[in-house]
């Protein structure tokens, strides 16, 4: 979508993106969750913003050369719209230009979209991880992408 522009989340956008979080999620983030990661110095939080209103989110943080993605939700009516995938660029793009030598997420195993975005977008099986999901319990596979 051309007229979706990602920028730097900001406090004005958490309830928008907490929103997102109980649509998408079964244990969506608290506002507090969020907003401590907004002010955490080693998170960085995109939102994808069509017109006025907020239709995605991304979160990662960086320690040291790692990166992970924490969280990212696209509202239901504008996905398989590229989102997701812009989304995803700007976090590898921000991960690699802050020095980080991978970025790395988790993803049930049945999420056959998401795990098609991520391969999609350079990132590869890692392993994993049993049962790291619950509600209803799930393996996840971790997916990473590594900067060369």
């Amino acid at each position: 979508m051309d007229n979706v522009k990602i920028v730097s989340m900001n406090s004005f956008q958490i309830e928008s993106v907490y929103e997102l979080e109980r649509e998408c999620f079964v244990h969506p983030w608290s506002k507090d969750s969020l907003e401590e990661y907004l002010n955490n110095p080693s998170a960085y939080f995109y939102t994808a913003v069509l017109g006025n209103k907020v239709v995605g989110y991304i979160g990662t943080y960086i320690v040291a050369d790692e990166s992970y993605i924490t969280n990212i939700a696209v509202t239901e009516s504008v996905r398989k719209k590229g989102i997701g995938k812009a989304l995803v660029l700007k976090a590898l793009e921000n991960s690699k230009n802050n020095g980080a030598s991978f970025l790395s997420l988790e993803v049930r195993l049945s999420n056959t979209p998401a795990v098609t975005l991520y391969k999609n977008c350079g990132f590869e099986s890692d392993g994993i991880r049993p049962k790291f999901y619950r509600d209803p319990e799930e393996d996840a596979l971790i997916m990473t992408k590594r900067f060369n």
